[in-house]
């Protein structure tokens, strides 16, 4: 298997008609080119949203009809000048051609007809994909949303960056670690946010079925909150589609190092420790935020 051929067996797979042989040598492919790997995961998603908008439905009964019936004479090469495929206007009344100008005219009907039908379906395709494109936002949008960093930065938008009634209240750190090794079995460390108390912990859907803690930190002196999420670096991994910024995980490397995102005029300020990756976002810059957390060990 080599790119060339990983690329056009693409649509195969996803169709689930490659042979178990190619699909075994393209899935070991792309576990060592990141290329493809992206495009098979792009056009699967492309499919899912197809799916989810359009449902099937059963054509109706004279369309069949008609489609069964060009085809077919597609593949006969028998369209004649009184054909009744397309009944959409009085046909001219027939004139004597010599055999070599019929044979003529009859190829160059039948080409026509070739690239008229190829027309329609790249016309249709692209009406349904630019509805698609309408409703859902672009492509690009879409995977953007699936961004570590941009769902959290909407998850405190849309709170207004209010407290969120903790699902267990604690001031305790500790605590919050025990609690989430117990319940989650989520080993981690909940940091101290110098001249913030720690509220507690959110546990709620982070997107659709895919649940991480939400840490809360407040201001009580100047009303702000400070919302921290923490993912299991190989959940995240494990939810198709969902995934870090790639500049801040590139950056992330020493237990010191952080990434500063601007999304939406807000700072999402992003670092990973040992298999935990936190994203955290307030109304504070990015910087002064990251200077607040005290194992990052950063002064501005």
């Amino acid at each position: 298997m080599d790119r060339k051929k990983a690329l056009k067996i693409i649509p195969a797979i996803i169709d689930n008609e490659a042979s178990s042989e190619e699909q075994a040598a393209f899935f070991d492919f792309i576990e060592i080119d990141d290329f493809v790997k992206k495009e098979y995961e792009n056009t699967l998603r492309i499919k899912q949203l197809f799916k989810q908008k359009y449902k099937r439905a059963k054509a109706p009964e004279h369309l069949s009809h008609r489609i069964n019936t060009i085809i077919s004479a597609l593949n006969e090469g028998d369209i004649s000048d009184d054909s009744n495929i397309y009944p959409l206007k009085q046909q001219p009344q027939a004139t004597k051609r010599s055999p070599h100008e019929s044979k003529s005219q009859g190829f160059k009907k039948s080409t026509i007809l070739r690239y008229f039908t190829a027309a329609a379906v790249v016309l249709f395709i692209t009406l349904v994909t630019m509805q698609l494109l309408d409703s859902t936002g672009s492509y690009e949008e879409r995977i953007a949303e699936l961004i570590v960093e941009n769902v959290a930065a909407e998850h405190f938008l849309n709170a207004n960056g209010q407290l969120i009634e903790p699902h267990f209240g604690t001031h305790s750190l500790s605590e919050a670690e025990a609690y989430l090794s117990a319940h989650f079995e989520l080993t981690m460390t909940v940091p101290q946010i110098t001249g913030a108390q720690f509220e507690g912990i959110v546990m709620a859907d982070f997107i659709d079925g895919f649940q991480t803690p939400l840490l809360e930190y407040t201001q009580p002196e100047i009303g702000e909150t400070i919302y921290l999420f923490a993912f299991d670096v190989s959940k995240v991994h494990e939810k198709g589609g969902l995934k870090m910024l790639e500049n801040a995980v590139e950056a992330c490397n020493s237990h010191h190092d952080f990434y500063v995102a601007e999304i939406n005029n807000h700072h999402v300020v992003s670092w990973l420790w040992d298999n935990t990756w936190y994203s955290a976002i307030s109304n504070h810059n990015g910087y002064d935020l990251a200077s607040l957390v005290e194992p990052l060990q950063y002064s501005r």
